[in-house]
Parts: C-alpha cells; structure tokens; sequence
C-alpha cells in the first residue's frame, strides 16, 4: 500500500499534537515526519520520525536549508504547517520553488500576509465588504477620540502579528488607547462581547482584589475552511467554542446562518486573492448581536481535533485534495459526538529519546 508522507511542522504545538490524533487511528496510511525546535515535548516521540530544526522566524535561512533538507530525505509529499510563521515561511518559500508548491499545505505570500497581520486583515476585509471589528493602528487624538465615542470602552489592543491571545490587553482608559498606539506593532479593535463584564470586574478589584485567573472569553464563533489547489471550496464548518474554566473547553457544531455566510465570503475573498488550505475565521458576536471577524489563521487549529469528534474530518480532506491520493476515513467513535469537551492530560517523555534527539537531531521510532 503507498502510504502518505506527511512532514509537520513544529509538531509538539497543540495544533502538531492536533494533527497526530485525527490520524492516530490510520497510521497504516501514513508516515508522519515531524520537526520540533525543541527535543522534549513528549507528543513528539508519537510520529514516526523527528528532526530537530531551528525556529522558522528566529533563523529563516538555516530552517530553509533544514526543511529541504528532511523532504528530499523522506520524500515529503504534503508539509504541514502548525504554527502562524511557519504560514507565512512556507508560502514564502512556494513562491521561490514554485516546483514544491504541490507538497506545501498553504497559498500566495500576499494572502498569508493579510491572514498573519491583523490590520492587514482589516483592510482586507473592508475592501471585500467583510465584516470586521473595526480597528485602528494609528491616528490624531482627535481620530483616537472618534474611535472611542463610535465603539465605546473597553477597546482591545493586540500585537499586529501576535498569537496564542499573548500580549493582548482590555483598554478601558482614553490614555491607555493613546499608549497602546504610540507604542506601534499594535493593533487597537473594538471588544466584542458585553462591556459590562469588564466594567463590573474593574469594580470587583476595587472592592475585592485582582483574582489570580480571570477571563473575558465569551463565546467564539469559530469557522473553519478548506480551499483546495484549484481555488474551489471544500467545506466550510461552523463552531461555538467556550472556555468556561482555565483547564478544559467545550465546542458544539454552529447552526447560524450568519456565520456559515461569513464563512463562504471569506473564503471566496481569500480563493480569489490566492490563498490555499486551512483558513480560520474567528468571530464572536457584539453586545447587539453583530457577528464580526477579529482575526484570521491559515493552518489547523487548536479545536482541529474537537472538529474531528464532532465528526468533521478537516486533516484528511486536505490530504486528499492536496495530495489527489484519498485517505482512509475514520470516525472517532460509533458516530460523531454532538459536542467535545477538551481538557489537560499530563504527560512525559521519555528521557533516552530526548536525548537521542539532541544527540543525533534526528529520532527515529523502532521498527
């Protein structure tokens, strides 16, 4: 049987660790590479094979040298991405080695620009009539002014190109938007979500202290996409996602019709402009009942496995199409779940195979 051979990128991510367990049970159809800029993240020692890479955005030119490196040595037929720069770095690459385009899960260098960057995304957006949270990167305190009395307190602030929710901060204060502004790399949005949560949190500290977790998060609209190397759409799957405690996560199928909408925009405005694969849409609604896209990911996600419970397989549909080879279809249980909840397992790798791998930079599992 030809097997596929797929190469993931930072693979011990969540996203990487998303990726092995939607294919945990068709392991007889794959052979599954990884690379990893660091040895002892123990999801790692699950794929068949492991190499050791610098970090994509902190040495470009030597992560170059070691990706083409491992896809001529294990005959690579589609490489995965799981993290924002691997994104942008690989579609960089498919424009210089148009050759390899066919094996890199991802589109045109523009279009994984206006997905990495957030103020990008909004002018995007504004010019496909896409609905946005309306944002702003700079401006006069007269500008600055206008943005607060149209959208109101709180505004987000979030680094242009940041991720993971790192460095994002609640402005509730017309000083604190002007800082956020002068400091530059940074984004000013609009909150989605009811503004009273964070006005009566302010007031609890005062009378109660800063509790050591605390969250906004509301419900997120989560749509997940795949455009296939021809530009067509191959599905488009709509999710209610809430984080109601720091540990676990609960996610649903999303029968809106207003995202599945927004959903089928973004991706004919993203199919036309190039971009190919996963593309991630994250939308939450307003105090009014607006729903607005905040921001955009062109790979897997971080609920690509809570997708997969609930019966959608996104990892495997892309494989097929980009790789024109089927793979085989498994469904996680008797029948999908009506909805997935997601906690922490604790885990630990092996010490001999940590050191293995920063020995040799290569780990290969036993035959």
């Amino acid at each position: 049987m030809l097997r596929h051979r797929l190469l993931v990128l930072s693979a011990g991510t969540q996203v990487g660790q998303n990726v092995l367990r939607t294919l945990s049970g068709r392991r007889d159809g794959v052979v599954l590479v990884a690379t990893s800029s660091v040895a002892n993240e123990p999801a790692l020692f699950d794929f068949d094979a492991v190499y050791l890479a610098p970090e994509t955005a902190a040495d470009p030119v030597a992560f170059e040298r070691r990706l083409l490196d491992v896809i001529e040595r294990e005959q690579i037929d589609l490489v995965i991405p799981c993290r924002d720069d691997d994104v942008v770095f690989l579609a960089a690459l498919r424009e210089r080695r148009p050759d390899l385009a066919p094996r890199l899960l991802c589109g045109s260098l523009e279009a994984a620009r206006v997905i990495a960057d957030k103020w990008d995304s909004h002018e995007f957006c504004r010019r496909h009539a896409l609905p946005f949270a309306a944002s702003m990167i700079d401006g006069s305190a007269e500008q600055r002014s206008a943005f607060v009395r149209r959208h109101g307190l709180p505004v987000v602030a979030k680094p242009r190109r940041g991720y993971a929710s790192l460095d994002v901060y609640m402005l509730y204060r017309d000083e604190q938007v002007a800082a956020a502004l002068e400091r530059g790399g940074f984004v000013v949005q609009q909150y989605l979500g009811d503004p009273r949560r964070v006005f009566d949190f302010l007031a609890a500290i005062e009378s109660g202290g800063v509790p050591l977790n605390h969250t906004f998060r509301s419900i997120k609209h989560s749509i997940q996409v795949l455009i296939a190397p021809d530009g067509s759409i191959v599905h488009v799957i709509c999710t209610r996602n809430y984080r109601n405690q720091r540990r676990s996560k609960w996610v649903e199928p999303d029968d809106d019709p207003i995202a599945a909408s927004i959903g089928v925009a973004c991706a004919q405005a993203f199919s036309a402009a190039g971009w190919r694969g996963p593309l991630n849409i994250q939308c939450e609604k307003t105090a009014a009942g607006e729903m607005l896209v905040h921001e955009f990911n062109g790979r897997f996600t971080g609920a690509t496995v809570d997708r997969w419970l609930l019966g959608f397989d996104e990892v495997g549909a892309a494989i097929e199409r980009f790789t024109s080879r089927a793979i085989a279809s498994e469904a996680p249980a008797q029948a999908a779940a009506l909805e997935a909840f997601e906690s922490l397992v604790a885990r630990g790798a092996d010490p001999r195979d940590v050191s293995a791998l920063e020995r040799d930079r290569c780990w290969r599992r036993a035959s």
